[in-house]
């Protein structure tokens, strides 16, 4: 935490003193964020509607996750290489979201490669673990629950990368696609980047379905599927210091702090992977040669 930077609150408590406006959390994109003390998850503050990476005089291993501006620092993202060894990624390389501005804060997601060697030997996989806060009531905050991102071909053939997470009050598994936009596809996108779509309706499916690692089965086509997110390179000059921008849209609104969380972590991911050149249309297509598919 910065110094002078008031810490947020969590979930479960109140400060004792309004920080000074300058300093305070910025909306969240609920309207209201409920008290959950029932899944043990470490508390972290509410997502914005509107945020955005840039890097700082850090090092390279690290950037901050702002809201809408660059003052406005909510988290800081870490690089992370393998060779610590520290969970909850150990081996595998990727990426950190800690809860707060400090290097020492507690870490609430993570998102990596499928094994040590899957980026290294096997530089045409791009299946990404994902952890998370622990669901299950009982679970320990020290036990994170896994997920997978993979890649997968759109509707209209293009590159999109899946996944599922429960939504709602009800915690209904659903499954979602960062379909990939190339420069000019989308306005508010002009330099590139993906557009979240809901690919499922399936309302409540177990969390070890089967379906969850299958193709997009919608009927829908992309066009027709509503924009829950939108992350946006940046461009010229400003991607000196602006990685990304990302937005949460429409429906966003009541999917959830889960799915919230999820949306961050992928994002951050995508943003990985993009620079290292793993989302590309072709390595996707080479990948799935390799694969048998």
């Amino acid at each position: 935490m910065e110094e002078g930077q008031a810490k947020p609150p969590t979930y479960t408590q109140e400060p004792q003193d309004p920080p000074p406006q300058d300093d305070q959390a910025p909306p969240s994109y609920h309207e209201s964020v409920p008290t959950d003390t029932a899944s043990g998850a470490v508390p972290y503050r509410p997502f914005p509607a509107v945020m955005n990476g840039y890097y700082y005089m850090t090092g390279i291993k690290t950037f901050f996750l702002c809201g809408a501006t660059r003052s406005d620092r909510l988290f800081i993202v870490e690089l992370h290489t393998g060779f610590s060894r520290k969970p909850p990624l150990g081996l595998r390389p990727g990426i950190l979201l800690r809860n707060g501005t400090n290097p020492k804060d507690p870490i609430i997601a993570a998102a990596g490669d499928e094994s040590q060697w899957a980026s290294r030997a096997y530089a045409f996989n791009s299946a990404t673990y994902v952890f998370l806060p622990p669901l299950e009531p009982r679970a320990s905050i020290c036990e994170m629950d896994e997920e997978t991102m993979r890649a997968v071909k759109s509707d209209d053939g293009s590159v999109a990368f899946m996944f599922s997470i429960e939504v709602g009050e009800k915690q209904q598994r659903e499954r979602f696609e960062w379909v990939k936009l190339k420069k000019g596809d989308d306005e508010e996108a002009k330099s590139g980047g993906f557009k979240l779509v809901q690919v499922s309706n399936r309302h409540g499916r177990p969390r070890t379905s089967p379906e969850d690692e299958g193709p997009s089965s919608s009927r829908a086509t992309t066009e027709e599927r509503e924009t829950l997110a939108l992350l946006s390179w940046s461009s010229g000059l400003s991607k000196m210091t602006h990685a990304f921008s990302l937005q949460l849209k429409g429906s966003a609104r009541s999917m959830g702090d889960r799915w919230a969380l999820m949306v961050v972590i992928t994002t951050l991911r995508l943003w990985q992977m993009n620079v290292q050149g793993r989302t590309s249309k072709v390595s996707i297509a080479v990948e799935g040669k390799l694969r048998g598919g």
